[in-house]
């Protein structure tokens, strides 16, 4: 099959610059092109997924999962990375009721950097060395072959050099044009079952966007589809009737609750390429108009702790007012414009994506930027002027190459693959000369297992008013937390939850007028447990400092210096295994929840307030119990969303009483914060028993103790404002249902 006129080429591709087609023989007269020339032709893309077996005797063997991202692929707006990965698994032959069948067993993912190819008329050759992305391996090479017939690829043939030896090939089948294929799974509550269901986006809809953007429909699978992954939506979803009398908006443990009763469509073992999402009414914080949580399933799966998997997107945000299944105007344009960007974004985390400041790529025009963080940087209005609605070149790398474990949902903690090896923020310092102070403050000393919470204070230090986005707590993506382990290791500690909302702004007063307090603002913020698990899980020494980005401001913190401390008995030596769990710190980290998923935790944090009662450990443990047991808590049975349990005040209140005890007889200013708290708590569950007067007690009385223990007249004025006016003031439950638009 010779052809001297269509010569070969061998080079290094570069973005934009692909394998050209074969074109057929150029002639000066007309004439039928020849059977060889229809034969080699090739109209599709070399890139794509491939799958196959190594060539081997008997029933024990290996698989490949081969991806090409050498070429355009067709009818997709992405570009090309120029990389070659796969992944390996192990393939033996088992007999189940009589039946032969293979299993496959993933082994390990590796990546070719540099490929070189060199191609012909009828096939391409493409080699270079191979990176394994764990482990200790020999020098490795790999040499395919990918061959076409009559406009269409055939299939590709991969053998491996391991120290120059050849071992037997894999021979696979072209799958698809991208490089991996996802399923999900949206479930939508009966108050937002409504058209649209899903984001279609036309891309000239809104005037804001880059001048030279393409004229295209744009959704959640072609969205995706551009960055190489096939999304599979199911058409049928489950409507959870959310009408229960009382339930008016969610909370994270309800989140979770939800996806481990619904996510049952999907029934593999995890890791699995399946993803869960709800579509909701409203947060219990109503400016979060989305919501990851890094929460696992409750059937199967390896190990105890699958991730990923699940988010969830607030349709009775006040972003969605305008929005209609076709914009006529520009309010609804934006309105669909962000409703695809929400959905995006949120299923985006379960790929193992940070945002883009986490990642130190704070211009990035990446799905997983915030249009508002990047305005406050560039200029109002530059994100959609500049965004092209695709994921950041890096995020395309990890998303179609990155190793399988830190991708696939259920597999590596989030962030653990996320190009994080050293956590970019970590050595941020702030320059002299700043208009804001960020300051961590508490305890210097905690001990063993106590759930660690510091002061997180801002504080203007200029002569003008200064506005602030007052959400200090990291899951609101506002501040990273960085922590020096008593081994020398720098982690950067993230929130099991991820908060995607309106900023709640801050006036800070200028330092001349700040006597008052009005200078500063701060927030107490539990760091016991994060993606990672309990940060703070080992006796020594810790470091901590924190970075604020935003407004264009990124100010780091002082070093923070806390120790906690060894077992004293042997009782609390034993007790450990059982604290230092899953369900402990996602009942925490969701500041309480009556899931029976979670229920394990529950009882474990009430043997804690039990046996610890008046420690430290002791106290916090009864105020997550309380926080558990003081609400109503609703979950889904029948496709329904019913109330689980009623909130239990009274139980609550008792099992607070001998925290607020200890800090009432306490005098020390590191636990004022705390002693605010659990106030605030009990005055909600006060309430809750129709018992206002108790509340306005306890309110004057933090008010005094505060005030001589010298709280600055701002904090004592925001402190009056948690007496409830009415028996239902402070509940979380008292905010009607916003009507769906």
């Amino acid at each position: 099959m010779d052809t001297p006129n269509v010569p070969s080429t061998h080079y290094i591709p570069a973005p934009g610059n692909p394998a050209s087609l074969p074109l057929p023989p150029q002639t000066t007269s007309f004439s039928w092109p020849s059977e060889d020339w229809w034969r080699c032709w090739r109209s599709a893309a070399l890139s794509g997924r491939y799958e196959g077996n190594q060539a081997t005797s008997g029933p024990i063997g290996s698989a490949l999962d081969l991806r090409l991202d050498v070429d355009p692929r067709q009818g997709v707006e992405s570009p090309v990375l120029n990389k070659v990965s796969g992944d390996l698994y192990s393939t033996r032959m088992v007999k189940v009721a009589g039946v032969n069948q293979l299993v496959k067993t993933y082994v390990e993912s590796w990546i070719v950097d540099a490929p070189v190819i060199t191609t012909t008329h009828s096939d391409a050759h493409i080699s270079g060395a191979v990176r394994f992305w764990k482990g200790v391996h020999p020098a490795t090479t790999v040499e395919i072959v990918v061959s076409w017939s009559h406009g269409a690829i055939t299939g590709a043939v991969a053998t491996f050099a391991v120290g120059g030896v050849a071992g037997p090939p894999y021979a696979c089948t072209y799958r698809s044009d991208c490089f991996r294929d996802v399923n999900f799974e949206f479930d939508y509550c009966a108050s937002v079952d409504i058209e649209p269901k899903v984001p279609v986006y036309n891309s000239h809809a809104h005037n804001n966007r880059p001048a030279d953007l393409s004229d295209r429909n744009i959704s959640i699978e072609s969205a995706y589809k551009d960055a190489g992954i096939a999304v599979t939506v199911d058409p049928v979803h489950t409507v959870i009737d959310d009408s229960a009398a009382g339930f008016a908006s969610w909370n994270v443990g309800e989140l979770h609750d939800a996806m481990e009763t619904s996510f049952g469509k999907f029934t593999s073992g995890w890791p699995a390429w399946n993803l869960w999402g709800i579509q909701a009414g409203i947060f219990d914080s109503a400016g979060v108009g989305g919501i990851m949580f890094d929460a696992a399933a409750g059937f199967g799966g390896a190990g105890r702790g699958p991730d990923r998997q699940g988010f969830a997107v607030f349709r009775s945000h006040s972003w969605f007012t305008n929005l209609v299944s076709d914009p006529t105007t520009q309010d609804q344009a934006w309105a669909m414009r962000h409703f695809l960007y929400t959905w995006v974004h949120e299923a985006g985390h379960a790929f193992n994506f940070l945002h883009a400041w986490d990642k130190a790529r704070p211009d990035s025009l990446s799905w997983m930027n915030y249009d508002w963080k990047y305005d406050q940087r560039n200029g109002a209005d530059t994100f959609w002027g500049n965004f092209r609605f695709r994921f950041d070149d890096d995020e395309l790398l990890h998303m179609r190459h990155g190793d399988r474990a830190a991708v696939i949902m259920g597999g590596d903690p989030w962030a653990s693959g996320g190009h994080l090896e050293s956590p970019p923020g970590a050595m941020t310092v702030s320059g002299p000369g700043s208009d804001l102070e960020l300051t961590l403050s508490g305890k210097g000393y905690f001990d063993y297992m106590e759930p660690v919470a510091l002061e997180f204070r801002l504080r203007n230090t200029s002569d003008a008013p200064l506005q602030v986005d007052g959400r200090l707590d990291p899951r609101y993506g506002n501040t990273s937390v960085y922590v020096q382990k008593p081994d020398g290791t720098v982690i950067l500690h993230q929130s099991v939850v991820c908060f995607y909302g309106i900023p709640e702004l801050v006036t800070l007063s200028p330092a001349a007028d700040g006597t008052d307090g009005s200078d500063r603002y701060s927030q107490l913020v539990q760091l016991a447990y994060g993606t990672g698990g309990f940060a703070f899980d080992e006796p020594g020494q810790y470091l901590i400092r924190a970075v604020y980005s935003t407004d264009g401001i990124v100010q780091a913190s002082n070093t923070l210096p806390v120790r906690i401390g060894f077992p004293v008995t042997k009782e609390e030596d034993r007790f450990a295994p059982d604290f230092f769990t899953r369900e402990v710190g996602l009942t925490l980290a969701f500041e309480g929840s009556m899931s029976p998923y979670l229920s394990k935790g529950l009882d474990t944090l009430t043997e804690a307030a039990e046996r610890f009662s008046g420690e430290p450990l002791g106290v916090k443990a009864a105020t997550a119990v309380a926080q558990s047991v003081g609400d109503d808590f609703y979950r889904r049975k029948d496709d329904k969303m019913v109330k689980h349990h009623s909130a239990d005040p009274q139980r609550a209140l008792a099992l607070t009483d001998t925290g607020l005890a200890g800090y009432q007889q306490g005098a020390g200013a590191s636990s004022n914060l705390a002693y605010r708290g659990l106030v605030e708590l009990r005055s909600e569950l006060h309430a809750k028993a129709n018992n206002t007067a108790a509340a306005k007690s306890e309110v004057e009385t933090l008010a005094k103790d505060l005030g001589t223990r010298g709280a600055n007249a701002t904090v004592l004025a925001q402190v009056k404002e948690l007496i409830p006016t009415t028996p239902a003031a402070r509940s979380r439950r008292s905010a009607p249902r916003k009507p769906a638009k």
